[in-house]
């Protein structure tokens, strides 16, 4: 952090306790058919309790909600933030939302997807990374907002949010899209840093399961939207959000006395992720070009250099789902879990899941979670 501000104090991260009695995981084939069977007979109760002057339908459906999903209460303190740990199972898990990229009238099938994901992988994190909405095609941007966070506000399950391109294309600016996620009792987004550029440059700390220093960086950076005309294509990240990325990281190093590991979220993906692709070192599926910006800034230089960043996890490109690791980092995109806007036929709405564990915290797991349908329903 620049000008001596500790980061563990950081004004920007506020903290609540955040309890750990979570019911233990069970087999996921038994909870996801349960989830599959749950979601559409619930799928339309829930998405039908989004109102427009409410997040959830009140302490009676979220209450039930969060039984379902599994997920334990947040108790809020007097600054209304919320921190992070690990389970005593040694377990922290994220789920990755991207590109729902829809109006107020949200497909029905994206939220009961969303709640589906939510219900069966219980995470302790939702991460949206971006082209939240269709800013757009909005008439209410902060409703179509609202509607988008509603599945975790209703599972009391906290979640951050980066922009993308989309987002603000309508009537909401970034800083007034940011206002509207603050209102939530479970938003963990926040502005940022005045002084840099785009809304929505923070992180986060995931502490050890019983609450004491910190284990695991979670990063988030707005990637903007485009570039100037006379370059052409998409923005990039920009020297100041690396620079304090980097001051970040090296303020936790001088605490801690060692690297903090660390995972980075945000919309538009680095020229990278084209490079580990065509090195054929990634799994998973790629059905579109790699649409970076056509200047390299330099974040992937600095994350190596500073050795902390264990994986990057992107949005933007609809219908890529690959992963693979190139200088001891991985980059991984999302897919899209957003069925009112592009994809590709045979290739299914989905999500992406992050496990870290609180013995190994520079590791994680992560897979591709698909709609229970993605067999069966032709549709796409």
């Amino acid at each position: 952090m620049t000008g001596g501000v500790n980061p563990f104090t950081f004004a920007a991260v506020a903290r609540v306790a955040l309890t750990t009695a979570k019911a233990s995981w069970t087999v996921r084939a038994i909870a996801g058919a349960l989830a599959s069977t749950l979601a559409g007979t619930l799928a339309g109760a829930l998405v039908g309790t989004v109102t427009p002057v409410a997040w959830a339908a009140g302490p009676g459906t979220a209450t039930a909600a969060a039984a379902l999903a599994g997920a334990a209460p947040v108790s809020q303190n007097q600054t209304g933030g919320i921190d992070l740990h690990f389970r005593p199972d040694g377990t922290f898990t994220i789920v990755q939302f991207s590109d729902p990229q829809d109006n107020e009238s949200v497909n029905p099938r994206t939220l009961a997807l969303m709640e589906q994901v939510l219900d069966t992988e219980r995470p302790d994190l939702v991460v949206l990374t971006g082209d939240n909405i269709s800013g757009s095609e909005c008439k209410d941007a902060a409703l179509a907002l609202r509607k988008i966070v509603a599945p975790m506000e209703q599972r009391h399950i906290p979640y951050a949010v980066v922009f993308g391109n989309h987002d603000d294309e309508g009537r909401l600016a970034r800083a007034q899209l940011m206002k509207v996620l603050q209102e939530g009792a479970y938003n963990l987004s926040q502005s940022g840093p005045t002084n840099l550029p785009g809304v929505g440059n923070y992180y986060l700390l995931v502490h050890r399961h019983d609450g004491s220093e910190p284990v695991v960086a979670l990063y988030f950076l707005d990637s903007g939207a485009y570039a100037p005309k006379a370059v052409g294509g998409y923005d990039w990240i920009k020297p100041a959000q690396i620079d304090w990325y980097r001051e970040t990281a090296t303020s936790f190093k001088a605490q801690l006395g060692h690297v903090l590991p660390a995972l980075m979220f945000f919309h538009i993906p680095l020229p990278e992720f084209d490079t580990v692709w065509q090195n054929g070192t990634a799994i998973g599926s790629k059905n579109e070009d790699v649409c970076a910006p056509k200047f390299n800034s330099g974040l992937f230089a600095a994350m190596v250099e500073v050795g902390d960043v264990k994986g990057v996890f992107v949005g933007h490109d609809h219908v890529n789902d690959y992963i693979g690791e190139l200088n001891g980092i991985r980059l991984a995109y999302g897919g899209s879990v957003g069925y009112d806007t592009y994809g590709k036929q045979g290739f299914p709405r989905r999500a992406r899941v992050i496990r870290l564990r609180e013995d190994n915290p520079a590791n994680f797991e992560t897979w591709i979670h698909l709609p229970p349908d993605h067999g069966l329903d032709p549709s796409w």
